[in-house]
Parts: structure tokens; C-alpha cells; sequence
């Protein structure tokens, strides 16, 4: 699973890097769910359609840096070999890690007979809502 481990590395550099500037979303599921939700579609739409400003909207500049056009490209292929195309997903909650928020989501993907973990993590940067980590495992 080659994918996991290129997102994995990415995320936690950059989880490291933006620690010291970020802040939670939310308290409550129902507040960061409606925060997530929406920048999740945006990612999963961007995957979908390969569509890398799509994808990059939410990201912080960080990750933007780190993940360049080539490189979601790449990524998305590597997914799409081994898991699939995105087809649902169910809310399993949320994590509050420091300043920052890791959100769940129990995925299903069509080349997989498993369920795929989608963990998504945002951080609050003065009015916007940033990614600043995503795994698919």
C-alpha cells in the first residue's frame, strides 16, 4: 500500500509544522462534521474528476507545497489501482490532538472488499478552516 505510506509521510511533516499556528474546529460532532463534510467532498470530488485545484483547495500552503500537481496525479492513480473509486463513506467521529482535528470517516471503495479508514485533519488558521493531513488506509 504504497499510497498510504506517501500520504502518511507528507501528513506528518506537515502535522509537525503546522502545530504551533493552528487551532481545533469544533466541540461538538455536529459542528465539525458541518465544518468536514464539505472539505472532504471538495477532496474526494478533486480525486474524482482529477481535478488538482479542485483537490488543493483547502490545503494548507504546507501541504500545497509538499503535494504539487505531479504528485496528486500520482497519488490518484496509485488509489484508484489499489482501492478504487470512492463510493459512500459513514461518520465515525472526530479526535482533538492539540490544536488540530482528525476526523473519521469508515469509507467504501469499489475495488476493495475491506472498508478503507479516511482520516482527514483540519486545524483552524484565523477565519479558515485548513487540511493539514489525509490518509486513506
Amino acid at each position: 500500500m504504497k499510497y498510504v505510506i506517501y500520504v502518511v509521510v507528507i501528513s506528518a511533516m506537515v502535522l509537525v509544522s503546522a502545530s504551533t499556528f493552528a487551532g481545533v474546529i469544533g466541540k461538538t460532532n455536529e459542528k465539525v462534521r458541518t465544518i468536514a463534510e464539505p472539505i472532504l467532498d471538495n477532496i474526494l470530488e478533486g480525486f474524482k474528476t482529477d481535478d488538482y485545484v479542485k483537490y488543493s483547495r483547502d490545503l494548507d500552503d504546507t501541504l500545497k507545497e509538499i503535494i504539487s500537481e505531479n504528485k496528486f496525479l500520482e497519488t490518484d492513480r496509485q488509489i484508484e489501482s489499489s482501492i478504487g473509486n470512492y463510493q459512500f463513506r459513514e461518520y465515525l467521529g472526530f479526535l482533538t490532538k492539540g490544536q488540530m482535528t482528525m476526523i473519521l470517516w469508515k469509507g467504501r471503495f469499489d475495488r476493495s472488499v475491506d472498508d478503507v479508514l479516511i482520516k482527514l485533519v483540519l486545524s483552524k488558521r484565523k477565519d479558515k478552516y485548513l487540511v493539514t493531513g489525509l490518509w486513506f488506509q
